[in-house]
């Protein structure tokens, strides 16, 4: 899912809708500052709006323009082969290049692949070792969370869980089997966790909260106060079920 531009306004968003653009300012930030790359990018990509400007001029003029980046020459060697690369990877693919191809492309590093992932394939869901990347990706997660609320609608939900004091109790409480089930009204499975925990943590002696699983309810067993009241017959039939299936997978 494509997002608006964060908060933080990553250089990144800022030229995600020309590739090339993006992984170049990649680039620039490896071992720099941002704000010795906001230095010199708007002058760079007016002398070099394409690959193809940059793959036609010296080294020489290149390293010049880019030389408070550091590594100079390196870079401007490293860059025009990478365009050249991508020039011919955009003639195959379009500029949709496959990761598999990107990844052996000159100069293309952690920190690259990170970023297309992030910004042209739209994975959130990976871990990221760049500190600004990692607030994007944190921030990303929760935006695309909030949209699926926002777009889906409200259903009952019944969250089955455990709650315990500490690991001492984690075993001793499946014994209980009396209210580890709530039923609530959510339009995401996020969300109908993040209710089900606010009830269950509001139970004496409940420190911790382990989610076990997820079904449909119906609205007359909602209740946004306290656990789902039922028989004890159908909590040792429930909870007994579950334990099962956990038991067999972990086979």
């Amino acid at each position: 899912m494509k997002l608006q531009i964060s908060p933080y306004n990553t250089r990144q968003e800022e030229y995600r809708e020309d590739p090339w653009k993006m992984l170049m300012v990649c680039f620039m930030l490896n071992q720099t500052s941002h704000k010795q790359v906001d230095q010199v990018r708007h002058e760079f990509f007016d002398r070099f709006p394409t690959p193809e400007a940059l793959v036609a001029t010296e080294e020489s003029e290149i390293a010049s323009m880019i030389k408070t980046l550091g590594f100079y020459n390196r870079r401007a060697k490293s860059w025009k082969e990478f365009s050249k690369q991508w020039m011919e990877a955009v003639e195959d693919y379009g500029t949709s290049v496959p990761i598999s191809l990107l990844e052996k492309m000159r100069g293309v590093g952690r920190y690259a692949l990170d970023s297309w992932k992030v910004f042209q394939l739209f994975q959130y869901d990976i871990e990221v070792d760049d500190h600004v990347l990692n607030w994007y990706v944190d921030w990303a997660r929760q935006e695309v969370e909030r949209l699926a609320r926002e777009a889906s609608p409200w259903k009952p939900m019944v969250v089955y869980y455990l709650h315990y004091k500490d690991d001492r109790h984690f075993v001793n409480n499946w014994n209980k089997r009396g209210d580890y089930v709530c039923c609530v009204m959510a339009r995401t499975i996020g969300e109908a966790i993040e209710k089900t925990e606010r009830i269950a943590l509001n139970q004496q002696g409940a420190y911790h909260i382990k989610i076990m699983g997820i079904s449909n309810g119906i609205e007359e067993w909602v209740d946004e106060e306290k656990p789902l009241t039922t028989d004890e017959e159908y909590h040792t039939k429930q909870v007994t079920a579950l334990f099962e299936r956990i038991k067999n997978k972990s086979i």
